[in-house]
């Protein structure tokens, strides 16, 4: 039986003890956010124990066996007399297939003495069966384009369109001479024909009938199952699949708060330094050979670990491995402010584990703060502390769900300076607009087109303040910038958003100018009144129609 060590108190000698503040430094330098880059050198070392780690590992491996009833091509080959006519008849643990060490692999062969020769039962024996794309006929009917002349016009290319009247004059005999006079004449008027668009020719489909390219009019094709021998071997198919699974257990010294290991066991990886201590073979299930619960440190462990291995149907454990592995350690405990906290250090590279830390203390103490400040209502002031604690690696996405959220309400009293400013600007500037306007500062066909649709200046003006207003509130909820509102005070982001309202306001009051100047704007007027006169008369009759009605 292999020697497993328990915890033991040692002390580190100067070289290894500034060897460990010097780790402990280049850690804190790694953490973003935490200002203690000399934490080596500030804490104190108070205890040092050689704590080894144990890993309990049981390794398993499977044999899965399934027969199945399949067929595949004869080929010209060759069977003798079939001997196994049932699933019944066939041990499939007696096939000397069984995996010599663990593999994942899959395997599967023919039964011997199952395989017999039947009749193909696709095509009864023939080797043909019928095509599938004439359907057995031989023939199919192939579309074919060809011109021919419209029927709707005649070939002419044109279609009556009524008659016309014309007066014209005329000159005529009379006993006094040549006299004239208006004679009323009656002309055909015609109109492009709408089939052929005035050529007289159209295009249409007819169909042909051709040997169908596939079986050559035959109506028949070769089996896709026997490939027109006519004949199948059917057969049972044995298929083995050899897996292996894996259990693992870990035995951590009492040095280490037992809330911290799943932390830890996380962090190992390939790299860790594990040593096999203890190595032990189980044949098949029999693990009532091994008393495992005899020892020493680790009997507690690898009693854990599963001793009656549960699996499916036709499915057997050929063997089993189970390794207790050791992994050097030692678990330092020392005292930063009068706390005391714990690491690991792993392996003889010193592979450097907080089990707890300042760090994490620190960490808490922000999100103490943020959660306090948040119910005081202090969103600012939580947002900047939370700042801090999502520079640190430790944050997780709840914290940076936090701050985005936190960020939305900030951004609610910038919208509101900016809405605000929006709002001022359009009351104080209106009148310089409608003065603009009334200058008539635009193009000449701008003129001609405010004329022509009898549109006011009042009716210009209200539609360019309807623009600015809108789009520039829209760009205040949509693309506020982050210096708007990433400031913990509320008032300095009311100002800041004040200040992008104005600048949003000049930037669309200058497009709603231009848009005037170039005549979008008294277009639009007209538009928008056809569409109200239209939404009023629409009205007005389901109005009158409810009025007979009732």
């Amino acid at each position: 039986m292999a020697n497993y060590r328990d915890s033991q108190k040692i002390s580190f000698s100067k070289t290894e003890e500034n060897r460990f503040r010097q780790l402990f430094n280049d850690w804190a330098k790694s953490i973003k956010g935490y200002n203690r880059n000399r934490l080596g050198e500030q804490l104190k070392i108070v205890e040092v124990w050689d704590t080894p780690i144990y890993r309990g590992l049981l390794k398993t491996q499977y044999d899965s066996r399934t027969l199945e009833n399949t067929y595949e091509r004869i080929g010209g080959r060759k069977f003798p007399p079939k001997t196994i006519s049932s699933e019944s008849q066939i041990n499939r643990w007696s096939f000397n297939i069984y995996p010599n060490s663990f593999a994942n692999n899959d395997k599967s062969f023919p039964v011997p003495g199952s395989q017999y020769i039947t009749a193909c039962h696709t095509c009864s024996a023939t080797g043909k069966v019928t095509c599938n794309k004439c359907g057995g006929k031989g023939t199919i009917e192939r579309a074919v384009k060809y011109t021919k002349t419209c029927e709707t016009c005649g070939g002419g290319g044109k279609l009556y369109d009524g008659t016309y009247t014309t007066q014209e004059l005329e000159y005529y005999n009379s006993p006094e001479g040549v006299k004239t006079r208006y004679v009323t004449k009656t002309h055909t008027r015609h109109k492009t024909c709408y089939r052929c668009n005035g050529s007289g020719k159209v295009e249409d489909i007819k169909y042909v009938t051709e040997t169908c390219p596939t079986c050559s009019g035959s109506g028949r094709v070769t089996c896709p199952t026997c490939i027109g021998d006519r004949e199948l071997v059917r057969f049972w198919k044995l298929n083995c699949s050899h897996y292996y699974k894996t259990h693992v257990d870990y035995c951590f010294p009492s040095q280490i708060p037992s809330d911290e290991v799943p932390k830890i066991i996380k962090l190992f990886d390939n790299s860790t330094p594990w040593r096999v201590v203890e190595k032990l073979n189980i044949d098949k299930e029999n693990f009532d050979k091994n008393d495992l619960a005899s020892r020493p440190i680790v009997g507690s462990m690898l009693s854990r670990l599963p001793n009656r291995i549960d699996h499916p149907s036709n499915t057997v454990v050929c063997f089993n491995l189970l390794e207790a592995c050791e992994c050097e350690a030692k678990t330092v405990v020392y005292e930063v402010d009068r706390k005391r906290y714990t690491c690991l250090l792993l392996g003889s590279d010193w592979k450097l584990i907080t089990v707890t830390s300042p760090v994490s203390d620190h960490m808490d103490d922000l999100k103490d703060k943020v959660n306090r400040y948040c119910s005081m209502r202090r969103f600012g002031k939580a947002w900047s502390v939370l700042q801090k604690v999502n520079k640190f690696p430790q944050a997780g996405s709840k914290e940076a769900r936090m701050q985005t959220q936190l960020e939305e309400r900030m951004a609610l009293m910038s919208r509101l300076g900016g809405n605000l400013a929006i709002v001022l600007c359009v009351i104080f500037l209106s009148p310089l607009l409608f003065a603009l306007y009334e200058a008539e500062f635009y193009a000449v066909w701008t003129s001609w087109m405010i004329e022509k649709f009898d549109t006011t200046t009042i009716g210009l003006m209200l539609v360019s303040i309807i623009y600015v207003m809108y789009f520039g509130m829209k760009s205040c909820k949509n693309n506020l910038p982050k210096f708007a509102y990433q400031v913990a005070s509320p008032l300095s982001r009311f100002v800041r958003g004040f200040l992008v309202g104005m600048s949003n306001f000049i930037y669309f009051a200058a497009i709603a100018i231009i848009l005037t100047f170039v005549g979008i704007t008294p277009l639009i007027c007209k538009l928008l009144y056809l569409a109200f006169t239209i939404v009023m008369m629409i009205v007005l009759l389901i109005a009158g129609l409810v009025q007979r009605v009732f």
